[in-house]
């Protein structure tokens, strides 16, 4: 018998090929022992495999792990990757294969002898203040019931310090102990004793060899701070942070002003272990300024030189000064931005991408030379080497997922067409616009591109998932003297998976009971017209103008036109008819508003609409404007005869990510907002007073936040219950609305923003007068639930008497 022996899985290879080579010396003849090798590359013939020294785990789960059959030739590979499969359970500390038999023609036994790993009956972390004990159990899978793994251990002790780090405890102590379970000898018990040390927090950071830039500028340019006066600067430290300042912050710093040859010496924290306070010294070495000596471009043709040069302007001092970025006045050559000639050197290559040469590659040089004679300053000579290689065409798009909405729902959101220069900037418009559909989880998975090897041109695959998309939903409006008013509904914007959307929505309550059914169909008979119609029945007992009610019964379609300009441009066209009834209180002096005869009206509208935006609700980039002129009366007939324009406005601009990261990656989003919006009327509408406007609160009218619903009015603000004017003259034949927010979008369900609303409504449009507006500012929380999306908004109206605070709260589609 000849046993080989592996006690680490870095020796499995060797063990399981002195097992065979063994068995293969019992099979080979004497004076044939030289033949050995062949034997080894051959294999034997194993006639059983066996197992021993197995307690908990049964012998055949063992077998079925190992994956080798009895009764076939094995060779020392085959072996090898058992002994690896068996490695990878984690159950064992010991595994010893051995060949037993093989003499006289005898057949060959492979035998596995194992000790198996104690399994852990407790698991227990000690000492942990800042930091959850289940989470780094559920991080590591350190749990009871299963074997004890050292990876394991090793993973909870760095989640442990990486954690600690991020809250300013970078000094964290770990010992790991096992101790035997008495009553059970294969189970121990796992203790991590976590001695976490004080919180460091920089209280000072000095520099030593800087000549040019004062302390202050470099610390600025750190993502380390100092401890201040404010919540905000906790000066808490973050080796990782501080790491990366002295790697990349830091030099690039001093490169972007021309300090190609800056260096960190040293760096110091000293620690008072009473307090915790940290004083951080960096010693540095700057080097020379490099100016600019040269800038040449080789290798293009599809772009001429001076077009490119445009990328990298220098003349007035202040490299890139042409695109927007400034620069300091020198006399003399420029100094060398290093930073910003990387940021023009990405804008050439997304310049070839967007024109097809998706195989250009743009290498950037960086050559120092002699010294000017006349400044006595180093130099560089800087510049591209460009290779363009051919244009690569689009062969293929491909989309894959969409297992319920229809293929030409997303195609036509789609700007790359199979035959077309292949553009990435047309590949990322493609990209939001079909993930602002709405239809598929966010954030999407990037197209995936696929060259082909033949022609150098290449397949795009859209990879979606789909998500449910229809709603049962309810929602309330909180507020003033009518209480409590809801809604019931059922929204799907994806009928049939063809983008048809289908509505139901009653609205009811003490002041309401309102029926509406819409259904739009954005391809009609699958061509590029969309088409809307909706029908209604409704009374209003507006609970903010409680002298009487209105009825409404009709009818309204609407139809959509592409544009030839502009795909994402379209042009609306629609009439609407309907007749409305008023209902006077009793015992009411103020008959302003409902003391009317019924009438009919009959509209005609035609809007223009353009949409970029990348989500529906929570939008990061893109923007929406609309133009909307309803013509009421006259060669259409009914009552009244004027006309009603609405204007309207919203940009937003990518603020940020804290995680994820490229056009499909997730994390958090920031983003900077504007909403612009103003409308006017034109005519009689005193027949129809309700399509006018009014101002203030969340829920009727126009939004402005910080101020109860309807109290900003054409003769300024007047709280409600004020008997000074009549109800109708709080709505007025003009208004402008503008709203600024910061938002940041944790996911597509939750978003906070910091707002500022400014608006007014006024009598007529020629008595408008921007220079006046009534200004309120908050933070809101917008929330899309299983019953629909839910906002709440605590806002400071500035302009009001007295000013204050007001709470809002709203429910339902459209906020």
């Amino acid at each position: 018998m000849i046993r080989a022996t592996t006690f680490s899985a870095s020796s499995v290879g060797r063990a399981a090929a002195a097992t065979l080579v063994g068995a293969s010396v019992l099979l080979v003849p004497a004076h044939a022992t030289g033949q050995v090798g062949e034997q080894e590359l051959v294999g034997v013939f194993v006639d059983s495999i066996a197992v021993e020294g197995n307690v908990r785990q049964p012998t055949p789960a063992i077998l079925g792990t190992l994956g080798l059959q009895a009764g076939r030739t094995l060779n020392f590979r085959d072996i090898q990757r058992a002994i690896k499969a068996l490695w990878a359970t984690g159950q064992f500390t010991d595994i010893t294969p051995r060949a037993e038999g093989g003499q006289d023609g005898a057949p060959v036994v492979l035998v596995f002898s194992v000790e198996e790993q104690d399994l852990l009956r407790r698991v227990t972390i000690r000492g942990l203040e800042h930091l959850d004990e289940g989470e780094v159990r559920d991080t590591s899978g350190l749990r009871p019931g299963l074997a004890y793994s050292p990876v394991r251990v090793a993973a909870a002790k760095d989640f442990i310090r990486t954690e600690l780090a991020k809250e300013g405890i970078p000094f964290a102590r770990i010992e790991e102990r096992l101790d035997p379970v008495e009553d059970s000898e294969y189970e121990v018990e796992l203790i991590l004793d976590v001695t976490e040390g004080n919180r460091v927090t920089v209280a000072h950071i000095s520099f030593s060899g800087n000549e040019t830039f004062s302390e202050d500028d470099l610390r600025g340019s750190m993502g380390t701070k100092q401890e201040g006066f404010w919540w905000f600067r906790s000066g808490t430290y973050d080796q990782i942070t501080f790491e990366d300042d002295l790697e990349t912050k830091l030099p690039a710093y001093y490169a972007g002003r021309g300090y190609l040859d800056f260096m960190v010496l040293r760096d110091t924290l000293i620690v008072d272990p009473q307090t915790g306070k940290a004083h951080l010294e960096i010693s540095v070495e700057e080097g020379a300024q490099y100016r600019i000596a040269d800038f040449s471009i080789e290798g293009n043709r599809r772009f001429p030189t001076d077009q490119l040069e445009g990328y990298f302007e220098t003349a007035g001092g202040g490299l890139l000064q042409s695109l927007g970025f400034g620069g300091e006045e020198v006399v003399g050559k420029p100094i060398f931005d290093a930073g910003r000639f990387q940021g023009a050197t990405a804008q050439v290559e997304e310049l070839y991408r967007n024109e097809g040469y998706l195989y250009a590659t743009v290498t950037p040089f960086v050559e120092k030379i002699e010294d000017d004679p006349e400044s006595g300053f180093p130099q560089v000579a800087v510049g591209w080497r460009i290779r363009e290689g051919e244009p690569a065409y689009v062969r293929r798009v491909a989309v894959l997922g969409n297992d319920y909405t229809y293929d030409r729902v997303v195609r036509e959101k789609i700007f790359l067409l199979p035959g077309d220069v292949y553009s990435q900037q047309r590949l990322i418009q493609s990209y939001q616009s079909i993930s602002s559909l709405g239809f598929f989880e966010t954030p999407m998975e990037f197209p995936s591109i696929l060259p082909n090897p033949e022609t150098g041109d290449v397949d795009i695959t859209f990879h979606v998932k789909e998500r449910q998309t229809g709603s049962i939903n309810f929602g309330t409006a909180v507020g003033g003297i009518g209480g409590v008013a809801g809604f019931l509904g059922y929204d799907q914007p994806n009928l049939f998976g063809q983008a048809k959307s289908g509505s139901l929505r009653w609205d009811f309550g003490q002041f309401a009971n309102n029926f509406t059914v819409t259904f739009t169909d954005p391809a009609l008979f699958e061509s590029t017209v969309s088409g809307t119609i909706s029908l209604f029945d409704s009374r209003d007992r507006f609970f903010r103008f409680t002298t009487g009610e209105r009825k409404r019964t009709g009818a309204l379609v609407r139809f959509g036109f592409a544009t030839p300009w502009s795909l994402r441009t379209r042009l609306l066209v629609g009439y609407s008819i309907s007749r409305t009834k008023y209902q006077l209180r009793r015992d009411v002096d103020d008959t302003s508003l409902f003391g009317r005869e019924p009438g009919t009206q009959s509209t005609l509208s035609l809007g223009l609409l353009r949409q970029t935006l990348n989500h529906p609700l929570f939008p990061t980039s893109g923007s929406r404007q609309s133009v909307n002129v309803e013509f009421n009366g006259g060669p259409l007939g009914g009552d009244g005869e004027f006309v009603k324009t609405t204007l309207e406005g919203t940009w937003f601009v990518p603020a940020g990510t804290l995680g994820g990261g490229g056009p499909g990656g997730g994390g958090i989003r920031t983003t900077l907002g504007l909403s612009l919006k103003g409308g006017a009327i034109f005519g009689n509408a005193e027949q129809f007073p309700f399509d006018q406007f009014w101002l203030g609160g969340v829920n009727f009218g126009e939004r402005l936040r910080g101020y109860d619903e309807t109290t900003i009015t054409p003769l300024g603000y007047f709280a409600r219950g004020d008997r000074a004017i009549f109800e109708v003259q709080r709505l007025g034949n003009a208004f402008m609305l503008m709203t600024a927010e910061y938002a940041v979008r944790f996911n597509d369900n939750l978003s906070v923003s910091l707002f500022y609303d400014a608006g007014s409504v006024w009598q007529e449009p020629g008595n408008a007068d921007p220079s006046r507006l009534f200004r309120g500012a908050g933070i809101g929380l917008q929330l899309v639930t299983p019953f629909g999306p839910l906002g709440l908004d605590y806002a400071y109206g500035f302009d009001k008497d007295p000013p204050g605070w007001q709470f809002h709260f709203r429910m339902g589609p459209g906020f």
